[in-house]
């Protein structure tokens, strides 16, 4: 039944590619007149639906590049005429019960009848070749403005494989109608050559997966309708992907209550599905663990706990799907430590379901003492919920089961009270019983030593608990560019494999030996490599950028202020050869600058650290009631949600690596994905690169005006416990929040982007008048003076101003005074005019701005701070 599950779905995830092969693929000679009976509809005296038919040449024509079992008549359930080929390609006219799940899942995929617009010129049957995708994101929530034809719409994809570059959308008046087809033959060209890249060629499941991938970064910007009034906002990936989570689980109804024939396949009333998410519980907590000696590993700590996160939920997901039957094609959404699947609503899914809840989450309970958890929450649904816009209450319903699920956690009759055997747990003849680098776990003698957990110039014995170690273990290696091979069985680096099944091997190449011996469960490549997703696995776009040592920072002086010279630049130098992960130190240092003054280096600067916490405001108002009731689709949703993910996970690291002159190349993902980020590095760096985003955010949803986000940074000493860092961001963020929204929070102070954009170049003029007669003196002076204007304004706002805090309503008086004296002293001719431009403008900016001018005069402060060498 296993192999019928996977031939079906892959079937459904192939049946509309003959939309991307239409226009690049040619036909051979005869091949149409031989074949448009057997997979087309006959309507009105001619063949329709002619992608049917290209599905099928496509098949026919790539079987070299497939494995085997796509051309066996032997692999899964059915007869001839239920070949892989042709349950792929006879959707529009099916003729067995199998093939008639995949055209039921076709039709609940795109809600049945695909909504279409009220107004403008249908698209002809031959212009599907000039039609782009409609960019969902340019729609959200937008009242102000409708959109009853495709001119309504100003943005558009252009037909190109996912990038870092490519995901933003383009304004229609920059693109050309007329090269639309050219670039889909481009495009099919490209996707032709990557597919004969593909490892596991011998391994249909493994084979399968890359497969998927690869088709996500072709047929993402596709839209999966492109005729008549049909609104094109769904990617053709997208809907492939639900429609073949939609046949798995409905072959499994029907296969496991008897009910495979045509009548009961069509009925659209019986609760047919569950749909399942999965949702880690207690994430922050996870991430930020501290330990006594945490601080010594935190960078790698970080990277291999975000990372884990996100792997242990796709291995959740893995682990269900195996239970249940299903095959990875189920999970039609995974990112940001949340997955989703259907299932069948069966008795037997359910009983699954709820062992591999258990598994999971006993392990968790067993190593993490109840800290984290996985939890499940599960939603009956009909195919009718799927379609004639249902699917938001649907949706909305599940929301609400997912909502409770984090209230039960654990089931209490089986994990309440105390862990009885934990003190006996640990071994006392180690040198430190308890894991260093969490301070809960025992250190585990296996670990003694490891080189992992070991630091540079360590004397004493190294210890730690098996997971610590694993942790450090993952942050070390994930950035050294391999692919992730995920396998079953003792073969592996982890001291603690995952949920007591799955280990890890980071390797090069396909990992054949492991996938010979059936070992093999899922092999990734997790590095977008200058912006492009790599071919050949499965990509899986969770790690992250993360800074190294370079050539040119052997030669920035300031990177070793205040260290011993000579140890420090031995060591920098090794760092630099093996190209390793610079260090939250390293990281504040570069948030300073060198100068050249008197023939020597001096530095200026605050070594510091910046996190930037943010995440998409009204989340759930945009998911929720962002498109009409008749809009929301379970394939749209998917769009919606891959759509923002790429954001966070695609473009992204590319920018921090590669744009503004690398000057965001010391900025170091904590985690980022699904709608928010977690990013540390030097402050003044975080503070322009919270800019620089706000900006790009606002470019990649097509500039609607109800789609931002909010971002809270703080600034901390590089030796500050993690813990600390995410408490005093999330209140940061918390701060940003409060409505309307849409701001931003640094020093305490929140304002609008607008706002803080002004700000910054306001800071750009007082460090001009620094440069000439502003003194630091005078800044201080001034920022007194702020925080006297600060208290006018609230307590004006509070109706009225004690006598004895008349003090406060001076600040204009002594703002005159001291800046005349000081100009006068310091500008040689014309000091007047001078004095009456300064004067004017800063009685205007603190007027208006109060004390959130501090946001322009304290980074001014801090960027010219004298360091010692």
């Amino acid at each position: 039944m296993k192999d019928t599950v996977l031939k079906i779905s892959l079937a459904a995830l192939f049946h509309d590619i003959g939309k991307f092969a239409q226009e690049a693929l040619e036909l051979p000679a005869g091949y149409r007149e031989n074949n448009a009976d057997l997979y087309q509809p006959f309507r009105d005296g001619h063949h329709t639906h002619t992608h049917a038919l290209y599905t099928a040449a496509f098949i026919e024509k790539y079987q070299t590049y497939f494995p085997k079992e796509l051309n066996s008549p032997d692999w899964g359930e059915g007869e001839h005429e239920d070949s892989f080929i042709n349950l792929a390609a006879k959707h529009h006219k099916p003729g067995t019960a199998l093939q008639l799940i995949i055209t039921q899942a076709d039709r609940l995929s795109s809600g049945f009848d695909r909504a279409e617009f009220q107004e403008g010129e249908e698209i002809g049957v031959r212009e599907y070749r000039q039609t782009r995708l409609l960019p969902i994101f340019e729609r959200l929530l937008r009242q102000d403005k409708k959109f009853d034809k495709p001119e309504d719409f100003e943005w558009r994809y252009s037909l190109t494989p996912i990038s870092a570059q490519n995901i933003f959308p383009v304004k229609l008046k920059e693109l050309k109608k007329e090269e639309a087809r050219e670039e889909y033959r481009r495009l099919f060209s490209d996707f032709e050559k990557d597919l004969s890249l593909l490892c596991h060629k011998n391994h249909v499941e493994l084979w399968a997966q890359h497969f998927d991938s690869l088709l996500r970064v072709y047929t993402s910007h596709i839209p999966a309708a492109r005729v008549g009034k049909v609104i094109h906002d769904v990617s053709l990936y997208d809907h492939l992907r639900t429609t073949a989570a939609l046949a798995g689980a409905l072959y499994l109804y029907h296969r496991e209550t008897e009910s495979l024939n045509e009548k009961a396949i069509c009925d659209d009333r019986p609760k047919k599905f569950l749909l399942v998410s999965g949702d880690f519980y207690g994430i922050q907590d996870f991430i930020f663990r501290g330990g006594g000696e945490e601080r010594h590993h935190r960078a790698k700590l970080l990277r291999g706990r975000s990372f884990l996160v996100s792997l242990m939920m796709e291995l959740a997901a893995q682990t269900l799907c195996e239970k249940v039957g299903l095959s990875f094609l189920s999970v039609f959404f995974s990112a940001a430590g949340k997955f989703h699947l259907l299932a069948p609503n069966t008795e037997s899914a359910r009983k699954a379901i709820n062992e591999a809840y258990e598994q999971i989450n006993n392990w968790l309970y067993e190593n993490f003492f109840g800290e984290c958890a996985i939890g499940f929450a599960l939603t009956e649904a009909s195919p009718s919920e799927f379609t004639g816009g249902s699917f938001v209450k649907l949706w909305q319903r599940h929301l609400d089961n997912l909502e409770e699920a984090k209230f039960n956690r654990f089931e209490l009759a089986q994990h309440g009270g105390v862990f009885e055997d934990y003190l006996d747990s640990f071994d006392n003849t180690l040198p430190k019983p308890i894991c260093p680098l969490c301070d809960t776990r025992p250190s585990a003698r296996e670990v003694l030593n490891d080189d992992y957990i070991k630091r540079r110039g360590q004397e004493e014995e190294a210890c730690a608990c098996k997971l610590c170690r694993d942790q450090a273990f993952l942050g070390t290696e994930l950035v050294k560019g391999k692919r992730l091979a995920v396998v079953k069985g003792d073969d592996g680096a982890l001291k603690e494999p995952l949920f007591g099944l799955y280990q890890i091997k980071f390797l090069n190449g396909c990992a054949g030996e492991f996938a010979d011996k059936k070992k093999l469960i899922r092999l990734y490549d997790l590095n977008v490599k200058a912006g492009k997703p790599p071919v050949g696995a499965t990509f899986l776009p969770i790690n992250g950028y993360v800074p190294v040592f370079k050539e040119e920072d052997q030669y920035f002086d300031c990177l070793l202020a205040g260290q011993k010279q000579e140890q420090k630049y031995e060591e920098l130098i090794e760092d630099i050869k093996e190209e390793r992960p610079k260090s939250f130190y390293h990281l504040a240092q570069k948030a300073l600058r060198a100068e050249f003054e008197d023939q020597k280096i001096k530095c200026y600067g605050l070594p510091a650290l910046g996190v930037l916490k943010a995440d998409v405001d009204n989340l759930g108002a945009i998911f929720g009631c962002g498109l009409p009731e008749g809009l929301f689709t379970i394939s749209r949703l998917s769009t919606m949600s891959r759509q923002l993910n790429n954001f966070f996970t695609i473009y992204l690291p590319y920018a921090l690596e590669y744009e503004k002159n690398g000057r965001f190349q010391d900025i170091y993902t904590v985690f980022a994905g699904g709608d928010d980020l977690f990013l540390i590095g030097p402050w003044n760096r975080v503070r322009e690169l919270a800019l620089f985003l706000r900006e790009k955010f606002a470019a990649y949803v097509c500039e609607n005006p109800k789609l931002h986000f909010s971002a809270g940074i703080t600034l901390h000493k590089p030796h500050v416990p993690v813990d600390l860092l995410a408490e005093e961001a999330e209140e940061a963020l918390s701060r940003a929040k409060t409505e309307p929204k849409d701001q931003v929070s640094m020093f305490g102070q929140v304002v609008s982007w607008k706002a803080f954009q002004e700000l910054f170049e306001i800071e750009q003029t007082l460090a001009s008048w620094h440069e000439g007669f502003l003194s630091r003196g005078a800044l201080y002076r001034l920022n007194d003076l702020l925080a006297l204007a600060e208290e006018e304004a609230r307590l004006l706002s509070s109706g009225s101003i004690p006598w004895h805090r008349l003090q406060c309503v001076k600040w204009p008086a002594f703002l005159r005074y001291f800046l005349v004296r000081l100009i006068e002293r310091q500008v040689k001719n014309d000091w007047q005019v001078i004095y009456q431009q300064v004067v004017t403008q800063l009685y205007t900016w603190i007027h208006q701005y109060r004390g959130n001018l501090v946001l322009a005069l304290w980074p001014l402060l801090y960027e010219t701070r004298k360091q010692r060498l």
